[in-house]
């Protein structure tokens, strides 16, 4: 019945989805199936947006997949956001709006079915920080509802005309321990959090027109759930915006101006599928916030495209037989002074995200705002992983994955890509060659450790997040004869992991798991004797969240680091940035081959 396409990976245009075109998908609840529609539009790129949208009663996915304008909206999208839509569909035509929180075979639980299942990356790849709810009518009551139950998935709702919600089903939500922290399951309450406790960017928009279109205190719900206690302010004729002052709780990796709520009356708003408002929607407002997954419930921020928004330079060349994609930031302190030598970080991302995602993600922008050095965020080639883990599977769809153990069927050179970068960036720009860096996240972290032991004559120092040597999962770059060939060239290393992923690193080094592995060889490779720490538990730094262990040479410089950070997923974040440039990088240089250290800079 619906038209869709499979194509396979074109090194002319590599970002291009392998999959295009309508499907039918169905999720199991409660021992029966229900359906759904997927469409993904030409041009959607790896690690997008998706929104899922719910009807009013009486209407079916194949309605709304025909009459709503949604696919026109994911169709016309003019940055890189061509989204992912998920049409849903209540069960014989009728929402359950009255359900009990928390019914095991409810409407709530297909809705959050369907969004586990578009968590997979079999046919497309979401990126966690980018899921969105909206509906209309009965089916904005259920987007609410949805909401409520599962808050730290979603980075926006919206809903027109489904404003009037069951108050015992809002209080049971508002009294329920929250679990799921986007990435951090507390089944034993250690931080307390309920569910009304996470932050929820919401727009509810009232249709006096719909039988439950009037707000009846779940716009309150949301003010209060993103600490919002301020009178709003008049931003359209027909909107009213609220926006907290107060800092979040994780500055800066939370930005208190995506902790938004915005309400409106439209009388007549939720008629034919609400479509006058749905480019408002998500232009305006689901598409402006993210929920970046590392602290608690995620952290909100607003979204910045790398190119509209913070004037950085787009690259879309061919290198090697391959098309690449790279970022370039030059801060504005650095474009006024042209001529003087400035320091490059090459930041990359993990496997199934891209160059504007790691930029968003792990917002080191704002960095070389700061301390004026010059930024590159380069984008990976399609590529699969052998390993079936929490954030990967050898069943996914080709996405975004360095090809650095050489296993992409004719897949690109990354040593020659990364060398072509830093030519030409230093053609473009005056870099200062003796101030050189990589830092990467997950897949990024162990590009970042290839470029650390294949070309360490061009770093002054490393840092990988979410990262060691890993020993399994296919990325075991010790193999490589390039890493086995490689130079005695000591490099100063800083290695992250969170709490919460032991499913990929030992959070705690010990000396028979991969973190304490990699710590002893880096010791070796920089020189560090013994090779293997006398005590592990001796010399741990903590302070707040953050667990530090630093091994240095005899001048002082922290030549070997690790840090573990509590309750944090497999994840990056600002402060982590900040914290790699401000106590790390900015410290570091290689001149004349050697590794000088500056604690005073």
């Amino acid at each position: 019945m619906y038209q869709n396409y499979q194509y396979e990976v074109d090194p002319k245009d590599p970002l291009k989805p392998l999959y295009q075109g309508t499907f039918e998908e169905k999720v199991t609840v409660g021992g029966k199936e229900r359906r759904y529609l997927v469409y993904i539009p030409k041009g959607a790129r790896p690690s997008t947006a998706g929104v899922f949208i719910l009807p009013e009663n009486g209407k079916t996915a194949d309605d709304l997949w025909r009459d709503s304008w949604w696919r026109m909206i994911a169709d016309t999208e003019e940055t890189k956001e061509k989204l992912i839509v998920f049409f849903l569909e209540p069960e014989n035509g009728v929402w359950n709006t009255d359900e009990a929180y928390g019914k095991p075979d409810g409407d709530v639980v297909y809705i959050e079915q369907v969004y586990l299942a578009g968590a997979q990356r079999f046919k497309f790849c979401i990126h966690e920080a980018k899921f969105y709810l909206t509906g209309c009518r009965e089916g904005g009551v259920l987007a609410n509802m949805a909401a409520m139950y599962n808050p730290a998935v979603w980075a926006g709702v919206a809903t027109v005309g489904g404003s009037q919600l069951n108050e015992n089903y809002r209080q049971a939500a508002a009294e329920d321990f929250c679990t799921n922290l986007d990435g951090f399951i507390d089944e034993t309450h250690r931080l307390n959090l309920k569910k009304s406790d996470i932050p929820m960017p919401a727009w509810v928009i009232n249709d006096p027109e719909s039988p439950v279109g009037t707000d009846n205190g779940t716009a309150d719900y949301w003010k209060r759930s993103c600490g919002i206690t301020e009178d709003g302010k008049q931003t359209l004729p027909d909107t009213v915006t609220y926006i907290r002052s107060a800092e979040p709780p994780y500055a800066p990796n939370q930005e208190k101006e995506a902790f938004r709520v915005c309400t409106s009356t439209i009388p007549g708003g939720s008629a034919d599928y609400a479509n006058l408002l749905l480019r408002r929607i998500w232009k305006d407002f689901l598409y402006r916030q993210r929920r970046w997954m590392s602290g608690p419930g995620g952290d909100l921020r607003v979204t910045k495209d790398p190119v509209a928004d913070l004037g950085m330079e787009y690259h879309c060349e061919e290198i090697g037989g391959w098309m690449r994609e790279w970022y370039v930031y030059v801060p504005e302190q650095v474009k006024q002074n042209p001529g003087k030598p400035v320091p490059l970080v090459f930041a990359m991302h993990g496997y199934t995200c891209s160059a504007e995602i790691y930029c968003g993600n792990s917002e080191w922008y704002k960095v070389a705002d700061k301390h004026g050095f010059i930024l590159v965020h380069p984008t990976a080639t399609p590529g699969t992983m052998e390993a079936t883990t929490v954030a990967s599977s050898p069943d996914n769809v080709a996405l975004p994955a360095w090809n650095f153990m050489h296993t992409a069927p004719n897949g690109p050179d990354e040593l020659l890509f990364f060398r072509t970068l830093l030519e030409r960036v230093c053609v473009d720009h005056a870099i200062d060659r003796t101030r050189v860096y990589a830092t990467g996240h997950s897949h990024g972290s162990v590009m970042t450790q290839v470029l650390a032991m294949t070309m360490p004559e061009v770093f002054a120092a490393a840092a990988p997040c979410s990262g060691v040597l890993f020993q399994g999962f296919g990325m075991d770059i010790r193999v490589l004869p390039e890493i086995r060939n490689r130079k005695d060239c000591p490099i100063p290393i800083w290695m992250f992991g969170g709490e919460q992923e032991p499913w990929l690193l030992p959070a705690v080094p010990e000396i028979d798991n991969a973190t304490g592995d990699s710590i002893r060889i880096w010791r070796g490779n920089n020189h560090l004797t013994p090779e293997i720490p006398e005590n592990w538990e001796d010399g741990w730094q903590v302070n707040g969240r953050w667990h530090d262990l630093h091994y240095a040479r005899e001048d002082g410089a922290p030549m070997v680091n690790y840090t573990w950070v509590d309750y944090m997923p497999h994840a990056t974040m600002t402060e982590m940035s900040f914290r790699i440039w401000e106590e790390f990088f900015s410290k570091f240089s290689r001149v004349d081959g050697e590794i000088k250290y500056n604690p005073g800079v």
